[in-house]
């Protein structure tokens, strides 16, 4: 329902119903004078909708309200509203209106004019009941353009001069669906595709390598990653082409290495250990050598696993202990490790399986392979330089008597 208040509106002569509802204000109540359509009514409502109300009135959503407030009296005229009818582009568009104009009628029925039509009668009429607007245009445009369609009204006669007209503007990169010398006629198409140009910069990622390298640090088919790849970094500008927002379209222009990629460096082991055969026994010593091996020969022993082993003979005599730092290697090429002990080549072969344990069994080294050999070894000060990976282990090893079994 719509309300207006003013001080003053013309009563249009055509309205078929028409009511004026005087209200006096008294102290002791309210009177309600009428004539002709005039009615009265004593009350002492204030609001509009609670006079209405009890003066038994309805309105329709579109009728019209009128109060005026003076001296204490109130005055409401009723506008009742009727049916008038636009006609816009060949369709009918029934609007129903309590009075006004014609273009307030088209406003009504939800078409914009865009200034190129004709209009019948002239916008500033009065409608009254029954009123034909009849709304006519050279030619109707159907607009397509910055994510909007529209019709638009126009007497112009060709693209250009119609786009002209609408206050359309092209770029020189813009796409225009038709040529501007094109002529108009009634509901052609214009569709505008608006081009823009951007340099855009990029960051893009840069793949590191993986390099492979052999090492006899490491036994045959073992690996090791020495080094962790890690990607590059690069900032990539591109020149980009969109239309209507959407990127269609780029090209490559520069780029600028930030950070550089590491390879990720992979170690390959090759070492394998030499073949020995079998070691041969039968050893021709010096007469005075302190480390003759016993005529004894073969026999078994019982680990210090509770294990019965098999061997093929036995030394004794003196055994100190070494260390060396992580990575070093023996004379036989393999690295430092606890079981490789060092021994003359002479008396003990390399590649040579052993057992070691203090003579009087308070001390057991365990299962041994020569690998190594020194000064003391090769000088005959002991028969056997056990490896442990640390000083102080070797000094709790110091120099003592070793029973060692050569193993078959």
């Amino acid at each position: 329902m719509k309300r207006k208040a003013t001080s003053s509106k013309a009563v249009l002569v055509a309205v078929l119903a028409l009511c004026t509802i005087v209200l006096s204000c008294v102290i002791a109540g309210a009177t309600l004078s009428a004539s002709g359509d005039t009615k009265g009514s004593d009350t002492s409502a204030l609001f509009t909708d609670d006079i209405l109300a009890q003066a038994g009135i309805a309105l329709s959503d579109e009728d019209e309200v009128i109060r005026v407030d003076s001296e204490g009296v109130i005055s409401l005229t009723i506008v009742r509203a009727f049916d008038a009818e636009v006609i816009y582009r060949g369709k009918s568009f029934p609007v129903k209106v309590a009075g006004g104009t014609v273009a307030q009628a088209i406003e009504a029925a939800g078409i914009t004019l865009s200034g190129a039509e004709t209009v019948t009668p002239e916008l500033n009429s009065v409608v009254t009941e029954g009123t034909v607007i009849e709304i006519v245009a050279d030619s109707y445009v159907i607009l397509t353009a910055d994510g909007e369609t529209c019709e638009i009204a126009t007497k112009a006669k060709t693209v250009g001069e119609f786009l002209k007209e609408a206050g359309v503007s092209l770029s020189k990169d813009d796409i225009l669906s038709l040529s501007e010398d094109e002529e108009i006629y009634d509901g052609i198409e214009v569709a505008i595709k608006r081009v823009e140009y951007k340099e855009e910069v990029r960051t893009e990622y840069i793949d590191y390598d993986f390099v492979i390298e052999e090492t006899d640090d490491m036994y045959l088919g073992v690996t090791s990653v020495e080094r962790y790849g890690e990607e590059g970094e690069k900032e990539v500008t591109y020149k980009c082409k969109y239309i209507d927002g959407e990127l269609v379209d780029e090209e490559f222009i520069k780029e600028e290495i930030v950070r550089e990629p590491v390879d990720q460096l992979e170690l390959v082991g090759t070492y394998v250990e030499p073949e020995y055969e079998e070691p041969d026994y039968d050893y021709d010593y010096d007469a005075d050598s302190s480390y003759a091996p016993p005529q004894n020969g073969a026999g078994t022993f019982t680990d210090h696993n509770g294990n019965k082993v098999s061997y093929v003979n036995v030394l004794t005599g003196s055994a100190t202990a070494y260390y060396a730092a992580e990575g070093s290697h023996t004379a036989t090429g393999v690295p430092v490790h606890v079981g490789g002990v060092a021994v003359n080549p002479d008396i003990i072969p390399y590649g040579t399986q052993l057992y070691i344990v203090s003579s009087d069994g308070s001390m057991v080294y365990g299962y041994a392979t020569a690998v190594d050999t020194g000064g003391a070894l090769m000088s005959g000060e002991a028969l056997v330089d056990v490896f442990y990976p640390t000083y102080d282990e070797c000094v709790n090893w110091g120099r003592r008597n070793v029973t060692v079994y050569i193993l078959g």
